[in-house]
């Protein structure tokens, strides 16, 4: 199984119940050649992969496929040969403003209800007519297209050329409810199908391994190459597997909400207030199109939805308080000291570096608010904390209304939680009461080699292993405590903050 992530690229040799038998890690450069640019060059997700999987190879027998999962929404542009004619531009790739803004004056809102998501510079469409303008000769040299690192490399491994839907659902170019690529779109990038890389579901074999690249792989030639899905719904699928309602969180040093729902319902669960300030309802108001906080992807098989609410600094905010507020202390340390300061009445927004969600706005900064003269430094830390609770809640809220018609929802069942926030208890007892539902730990730093592995078993037609969520040790669950209706009063005053400011982080960010 193959990670190829954005700063690096992992391999796992696994055994038939998904255990990692051998694993590897390789570094990945990542180039800024300008503000607000960021590119890799496909060459280096090859290098790397040939050097993590021959380092698995090495230390174990032989696999019986190849699968890969990682990085999405990257634009490759590729030459007769199928080779890069210049570096890939990442999801995180932001210089084609202006050309978000061409495409958005010509389709208006009939963009977004097509792609399900609210687009933004991010977005592959946007970059590729950025390529156009900027780049003509690029242009001219372009033969075919990839959409992520995972579908490169497959490619030159001898696959077909081919995109996940989860990864298609990110670019800005799919028809979220065709599972087609929009014509519209295409016409005016001008782009032939033929550049269009196969649209295939997450457990698809897309070939077989080629003669060359099985040499530099040191594996069989003819072993079958899997196309997972792309990283979001391979941690999920990992996770939580694929029931609709199934919710998890991550608490890593960015944050998010999962959640699985069914499609018919996800289009409603995504819709977004015509009135009123950007990411909230309002009672009452017309629901019409994709709420701007809420990406909506095809999920794990290709048959579900998979909603994701982003909160770009979640433990990053965290270690910052832990750093400027109780500098030299160990975490351990740290996290006695605000379990013994209890609940605070601070409302911190942990939104150190822009915000996707609950509500995206790339100028929002973080902000303390009750401040008295008797805070202490364990009060700030551990509202660092809350903050992400807060925003986690919010998520949840608007997310809830239609992932509660799913037949298989249930409101009470425990929440499993990820990423190296999860390893501290007073974080996750922090979540618990917040949100008001039971969390748990999950060890899930191989969730997306495991949803990789489950897709590479479905797609041979083996058995497939249950996701992590199912082997949790039921007694590290943690229910919410009595401390819950103090964050419950508070936690509405918290997810006005970001709107109340709007105009404040717009004068700081220079406009």
């Amino acid at each position: 199984m193959v990670d190829a992530g954005t700063t690096a690229l992992k391999a796992a040799l696994l055994d038939p119940v998904g255990r990692a038998m051998a694993s590897a890690s390789v570094e990945l450069p990542i180039s800024h050649p300008g503000p607000g640019r960021a590119e890799q060059h496909p060459d280096d997700w090859w290098r790397a992969f040939v050097a993590a999987v021959r380092q698995c190879r090495a230390a174990g027998p032989p696999p019986a496929a190849l699968a890969v999962t990682g990085q999405m929404q990257d634009l490759v542009a590729l030459d007769r040969g199928a080779r890069p004619v210049r570096p890939a531009l990442l999801y995180s790739d932001l210089r084609a403003t202006a050309e978000l803004g061409v495409l958005s004056d010509k389709f208006g809102a009939a963009w977004s209800r097509a792609i399900g998501n609210v687009p933004d510079p991010s977005s592959t469409a946007a970059q590729l007519l950025w390529v156009r303008e900027h780049e003509p000769d690029t242009w001219r040299a372009l033969r075919g297209l990839a959409f992520s690192a995972p579908g490169y490399l497959l490619l030159r491994a001898g696959g077909r050329a081919t995109c996940d839907l989860t990864t298609a659902s990110t670019t800005g170019l799919l028809d979220i409810e065709a599972r087609a690529w929009w014509p519209p779109l295409l016409e005016v990038l001008g782009l032939g199908a033929e550049l269009l890389p196969e649209l295939v579901d997450g457990v698809s074999v897309v070939g077989e391994l080629g003669r060359a690249a099985a040499e530099e792989l040191d594996l069989s030639a003819g072993l079958p190459l899997v196309h997972a899905p792309g990283d979001a719904a391979a941690v999920t699928g990992g996770l939580i597997g694929e029931r609709p309602g199934a919710i998890s969180i991550s608490l890593g040093t960015s944050g998010w909400v999962a959640a699985l729902a069914d499609p018919a319902l996800a289009g409603a669960a995504l819709a977004g207030a015509v009135s009123g300030p950007a990411g909230v309802e309002l009672a009452g108001a017309e629901l019409t199109g994709p709420h701007e906080a809420i990406h909506h992807l095809v999920g794990p098989t290709g048959r579900e939805s998979l909603l994701i609410g982003a909160l770009l600094s979640a433990g990053a905010t965290v270690d910052w308080a832990r750093r400027s507020y109780l500098p030299g202390a160990s975490h351990a340390d740290a996290d006695l000291a605000a379990e013994q300061a209890g609940p605070t009445g601070l409302l911190m927004l942990p939104s150190l570096a822009g915000e996707r969600s609950p509500v995206r706005d790339p100028l929002a900064v973080g902000a303390v608010v009750g401040l008295r003269p008797d805070t202490t430094p364990a009060q700030l830390y551990r509202a660092a904390m809350e903050g992400v609770g807060y925003a986690l809640r919010r998520i949840l809220t608007i997310m809830g209304p239609r992932l509660a018609e799913a037949a298989e929802y249930d409101a009470s069942r425990w929440l499993p939680v990820s990423g190296g926030g999860a390893l501290s208890p007073v974080f996750t007892q922090i979540v618990a009461d917040v949100l008001g539902r039971p969390v748990a730990p999950v060890a899930a730093e191989q969730a997306g080699m495991h949803g990789a592995y489950r897709a590479a078993a479905a797609a041979l037609g083996g058995t497939v292993p249950p996701p992590l969520a199912e082997r949790a040790d039921p007694s590290t669950i943690r229910h919410p405590g009595p401390a819950g209706a103090h964050y419950a009063r508070l936690a509405d005053a918290h997810a006005q903050l970001w709107e109340l400011l709007r105009p404040t982080f717009g004068v700081l960010g220079g406009r």
